[in-house]
This record gives structure tokens, C-alpha cells and sequence, in this order.
């Protein structure tokens, strides 16, 4: 019984998270929310998969972010403005329709850019 409970409860845990992102940073969130793009339009640190998955569209410049942590499930994004921020890494090895990037008054920021096919780097 014990068994059975915990592979019950490992499933519905791997549904659930399937379904949403961790978007940890309270600012990247709410500029998610402001955006329309966060659906639930509640600060609770997570997303639905579903609302990234169809942003090809990021204008977050200016915004007191310092992770752009969850940024990965966005997997249709191709212009991403995340200037003006206060980030030191921003992870693009799963934003593989990226082309567009402007980055260019954070703090010393390292990137991870799987494909490293951007067009336009700023």
C-alpha cells in the first residue's frame, strides 16, 4: 500500500510540475503579470508552461530583475530585451528560436546560448 501510495503520489508530483515553470524572481514575474503573459496574474513563483511557450515577443528592460530564472520554457522566443537589469547569468540553451538579444547595461553577465545563432547582440 505504501508502494502504491508513493507512485501515486510521484506521478501527479511530475504532472504538476510539467505544467508550471519556477519564475523565482519576484520582479521578472510581475513584469510577466504586466505583460499579460503570466496568466494567473499572481506573484506565487510559478507559471504555466503553456503562457511561455507562446511568447516569441520579451521586452523586459529596465525592470530591477536579478534572475531571469524560468526563461528556458520560453522555447518559441525570439527577441528577448533584458536590459538595464541587474542579472549575472542568463541561461539560452533551451531558447532555440532566439535571434534577437539586448543585454548591454546589466552587470558582467555570462550566457549560455546552445545554438549561438543571434542575428542581432547588443
Amino acid at each position: 500500500m505504501k508502494s502504491f501510495l508513493l507512485v501515486v503520489c510521484t506521478i501527479i508530483g511530475a504532472a504538476s510540475y510539467a505544467q508550471t515553470i519556477d519564475i523565482p524572481d519576484k520582479n521578472f514575474e510581475l513584469a510577466l503579470i504586466q505583460k499579460g503573459i503570466d496568466s494567473d496574474k499572481t506573484i506565487n513563483g510559478l507559471m504555466l508552461r503553456s503562457d511561455a511557450e507562446l511568447v516569441a515577443f520579451l521586452d523586459v528592460n529596465n525592470k530591477e530583475i536579478q534572475s531571469l530564472k524560468g526563461i528556458e520554457a520560453f522555447t518559441s522566443l525570439n527577441y528577448l530585451d533584458c536590459r538595464n537589469n541587474n542579472l549575472s547569468s542568463l541561461n539560452l540553451g533551451n531558447n532555440l528560436a532566439l535571434t534577437t538579444l539586448f543585454k548591454d547595461v546589466n552587470n558582467t553577465i555570462q550566457y549560455n546560448n546552445a545554438r549561438d545563432v543571434l542575428s542581432w547582440f547588443y
